[in-house]
């Protein structure tokens, strides 16, 4: 019987692997594990995961954190039913689901990697900046299930402001009053990388951030619009309610939209140069062309 594995690291997307039950799993730090958990607290090689007898059979591998089932430290533990514990600091559920649960979440991963597909190529047919940005937004809240969120974005980095909002009054988005979290947008753009919380009472930089309390910000996340080294903005979502569980997959597609959605954008501002260069020169033409026909013969 496969099993669902979840794990919930800190100020992480959701780890989500379904188990076959003909495989063995290594959950550790490393990339060679199969299940990997880049927190602190994680061994390199800290667990193995495989089933026996028709039961999950969790086994520490000489881990130096040590691993807890129901807040107890144990070596090895029978899994048979669903299961909270915790791999060093990080709590894992393990559920054992059927074989048709299975292929039915396998089905469903497939067709929203089809929308994410789909939302990623419209992106390409889009021609205006404005246009653009609304649609990068709207397909980021969709693969989020955020509520609410904006685009900044400008020419330069010294020119980024507000372009695109959804669910969120321009008049609220100011410095004094933005009731978003200021403190993930700066490190997304600082850090250049996407930056995501499932749970903010659980983030120990976030949960005490003024702009998060009195938000009631529950689950954000800002995902950088990079091409190449260059930054060209980012892309803030978040929700005032529990909840959803971002995981990895979904990180996946949010950060493969937003990509595109930068090429699309580098693509857009080139347009706009070249179409600003044609008109220079066609106004210079003209001045050439009432030039000549006033210079006296």
């Amino acid at each position: 019987m496969p099993a669902r594995f979840s794990a919930y690291p800190p100020d992480r997307a959701v780890v989500v692997r379904i188990l076959d039950d003909s495989q063995r799993y290594q959950v550790g730090r490393t990339a060679v594990c199969e299940v990997q958990l880049d927190h602190s607290s994680v061994s390199r090689m800290h667990a193995e995961i495989v089933q026996e007898g028709g039961v999950w059979r969790l086994t520490d591998l000489g881990s130096k954190n040590g691993m807890r089932v129901d807040g107890r430290l144990v070596s090895e533990a029978s899994l048979s039913s669903p299961t909270w514990f915790a791999i060093g600091d990080v709590y894992c559920w393990l559920e054992p689901m059927s074989a048709q649960t299975a292929r039915d979440a396998a089905a469903f991963a497939d067709v929203r990697r089809s929308t994410s597909r789909a939302l990623s190529q419209q992106l390409q047919q889009v021609h205006s900046v404005d246009l653009l940005l609304r649609q990068v937004l709207d397909a980021v809240l969709e693969l989020s299930q955020l509520e609410r969120g904006f685009v900044l974005y400008g020419a330069s980095p010294a020119e980024l402001h507000v372009r695109a909002t959804q669910g969120m009054d321009r008049t609220d988005l100011s410095r004094s009053s933005f009731s978003g979290s200021a403190g993930s947008l700066e490190r997304c753009m600082a850090e250049r990388r996407s930056v995501i919380c499932c749970d903010t009472s659980d983030s120990p930089w976030l949960g005490a951030r003024p702009s998060v309390v009195l938000g009631g910000i529950r689950a954000l996340v800002c995902v950088p619009l990079l091409l190449g080294q260059e930054i060209l903005g980012a892309i803030y979502a978040d929700s005032r309610s529990p909840g959803p569980l971002l995981t990895e997959f979904d990180m996946e597609l949010v950060e493969g939209v937003a990509h595109q959605g930068a090429a699309a954008l580098a693509a857009a501002r080139l347009r706009g140069a070249v179409d600003e260069l044609r008109r220079a020169a066609n106004e210079a033409g003209v001045a050439s062309l009432h030039w000549n026909e006033l210079r006296p013969r």
